[in-house]
């Protein structure tokens, strides 16, 4: 009977690890799928990455980064929009001069505190801070960290598969893997 006792104590103390392991992991890392060819050459469909979710003020100008766009416009105040994760590069931070074409002020204007502008590097196929403006820096979920190599889990053609061209293609949405 003891060693039933001391068994059922095991697994409640492996069960209770493996919950505050994947609470771990679910706090600090992002896996997406990419949809889109907003980030090609280096991102392309089918590409799953993996993103670690940083502060703000870790964020960089070139970072690739995972954020979480609106449909259209903006988000109300404090909130973000679930379901539009998109990933895309930092091109200006707080500060920094306004790249041209970017609404929001005059070019040259500084990006507000407290907003990043985000770039495709695909800019002919992103839908991006060009037509959003500057966002905010809450909606970046995190960084892309490196692309997976998920062996049977690639859910679109693959990159030696012929592209074939949609028109009305615009942002190029990731869905997040779960």
């Amino acid at each position: 009977m003891t060693w039933l006792i001391a068994a059922a104590a095991m697994t409640a103390g492996l069960l209770a690890s493996a919950r505050a392991a994947l609470t771990w992991v679910r706090r600090t890392v992002v896996l997406v799928l990419v949809h889109g060819r907003s980030m090609s050459p280096a991102y392309l469909p089918g590409d799953w990455v993996v993103g670690r979710r940083v502060a703000a003020a870790r964020l960089r100008r070139g970072d690739v980064v995972i954020v979480d766009m609106p449909p259209t416009g903006q988000a109300p105040e404090g909130h973000t929009l679930l379901g539009r994760l998109t990933i895309k590069r930092i091109a200006a931070l707080p500060g920094d001069a306004l790249p041209a074409g970017v609404p929001g002020g005059a070019p040259g204007a500084p990006v507000p505190a407290g907003h990043v502008v985000v770039l495709g590097d695909n800019r002919s196929l992103s839908t991006d801070s060009r037509h959003h403006g500057p966002v905010p820096s809450s909606w970046v979920v995190g960084r892309a960290v490196r692309k997976a190599h998920l062996p049977g889990m690639r859910t679109v053609p693959s990159r030696d598969a012929p592209l074939k061209h949609r028109s009305g293609v615009g942002n190029e949405p990731a869905a997040p893997s779960d």
